[in-house]
């Protein structure tokens, strides 16, 4: 055995210009193919991971998908508003430890704009559970505070201390703007690969009153003095970089809203989420959704599942053209080397020598452009991570290799195997007579 495969590392080196075509159709297949894998994995990690540690979204009554969108994702609008007299009912629940409002239908030169409270940095997670981190400054929204995402910050060159506008509606053009009551950068977000890293977030109570100012809705607040608001902040304003915002107290200048565009809930115990969306959603008071997440999340993946899979067939197809070129090179080099078969077998060289010699080609250049195509593809998405991070919100684990991975890599070696049988069972059965004549 030792004997064949010197010799085969010899033939491969005598013909190295056509089996250095071969191994680069491999290894351009293998980069496609684990390529697309590799992005699908982490974008579909990424994606579920998008909101993690909240039992359940609450909001007016919808289709699941829906109201995912536009609470987490900020994309469309909500239908209906929940009143915040339920939300102050259900947060009362026993069996709620946790609640944050979310209110939405502004935006800032298109990035939207989320009323919210403190209690949004605090318990707010994506990933495995992690929390939002300030990049700089401090994470609150009292008074006419802001703290805007990442993207939001490297994309219009915002930093600490800048001060935006508001404007109603979520389009990137709006006639209606809040330009008399600016908000005041007070932090900026880390990056976190999700929508929070494009979204401006503001005190509710604040959003709420610049609106109430505006329209002149008293009675969409409890209270609505609003020069209160505008001294509040002023005063916080001043003190912003001395004193850090107390998580524990909400209550804020400014009154609160009337309706919300959903909440987000956290339950003392997990195993009471059923429990607790059933109630929810046969609310008497009024018409309510509530929806797990992460299970919400799985059914809107599941949409574009028809996509990754269609890439997929498409780096297979790739793969079987680059198998189908190293078989054709393989059988037309047979009648060329037919002069070499018969000098092994002149030699003392078995037809079943000349069998594993074609075998042990094929495997070692499938091995090869294996290899190295599994090089190429770290180096590029070495290159590629802080890119695909800093413009999709992608993070990329480079030498993370899942199941689905390697199980393509056993089936491009099983491919490389089987490509090589036919040549060498004819290479075997003419060397049977005289190792000269082969017919292809």
């Amino acid at each position: 055995m030792k004997r064949i495969n010197h010799l085969a590392i010899k033939s491969l080196k005598y013909r190295k210009f056509t089996i250095t075509l071969s191994i680069i159709s491999i290894s351009l297949s293998v980069i496609l193919l684990l390529g697309v894998e590799r992005i699908r994995n982490q974008v579909h990690e990424s994606f579920a991971s998008t909101i993690s540690g909240t039992d359940l979204i609450v909001g007016a009554r919808t289709g699941s998908v829906s109201l995912l969108l536009s609470t987490v994702f900020h994309i469309g609008y909500a239908n209906q508003n929940v009143s915040y007299e339920s939300y102050e009912a259900i947060s009362k629940n026993p069996k709620v430890a946790w609640s944050i409002p979310l209110s939405l239908g502004d935006s800032h030169k298109g990035f939207p704009v989320l009323g919210t409270t403190d209690e949004y940095f605090e318990h707010f997670k994506y990933g495995r559970k992690q929390n939002l981190e300030a990049a700089a400054g401090h994470l609150c929204v009292h008074g006419m505070g802001a703290v805007i995402g990442a993207d939001v910050a490297k994309n219009l060159g915002y930093s600490v201390g800048d001060e935006l506008i508001v404007t109603h509606g979520m389009g990137d053009e709006s006639f209606v703007k809040h330009d008399h009551d600016p908000f005041t950068i007070e932090a900026v977000l880390k990056p976190t690969g999700t929508p929070v890293d494009q979204t401006v977030h503001v005190s509710i109570n604040s959003m709420g009153a610049i609106h109430a100012e505006f329209y002149n809705e008293e009675d969409s607040l409890a209270y609505d003095p609003f020069a209160e608001a505008l001294a509040a902040h002023q005063n916080e304003h001043d003190h912003h970089h001395h004193a850090h915002c107390n998580h524990g107290h909400s209550a804020e200048a400014g009154g609160t809203p009337s309706t919300l565009t959903g909440f987000m809930l956290g339950l003392h115990k997990r195993n009471e989420v059923l429990l607790m969306q059933r109630h929810l959603n046969t609310y008497e008071d009024e018409p309510l959704s509530a929806i797990m997440p992460v299970v919400t999340l799985l059914e809107l993946w599941n949409v574009v599942k028809p996509i990754q899979k269609t890439l997929i067939i498409i780096s297979f197809l790739v793969l079987i053209v680059a198998f189908a070129g190293m078989l054709t090179t393989i059988m037309t080099s047979l009648n060329e080397r037919r002069r070499e078969m018969a000098i092994l077998r002149s030699v003392g060289a078995k037809p079943r020598d000349i069998f594993q010699l074609i075998i042990i080609e094929s495997f070692s250049v499938t091995t090869i452009g294996i290899i190295v195509g599994i090089i190429i593809l770290h180096l590029l998405l070495l290159v590629a991570k802080p890119i695909i991070s800093s413009q999709l919100g992608i993070l990329i684990n480079i030498f993370d290799f899942n199941m689905m991975e390697l199980s393509f890599v056993s089936i491009i070696l099983l491919g490389g195997l089987l490509i090589g049988f036919w040549p060498a069972y004819l290479s075997y059965k003419h060397s049977l007579a005289d190792g000269l004549t082969i017919k292809v």
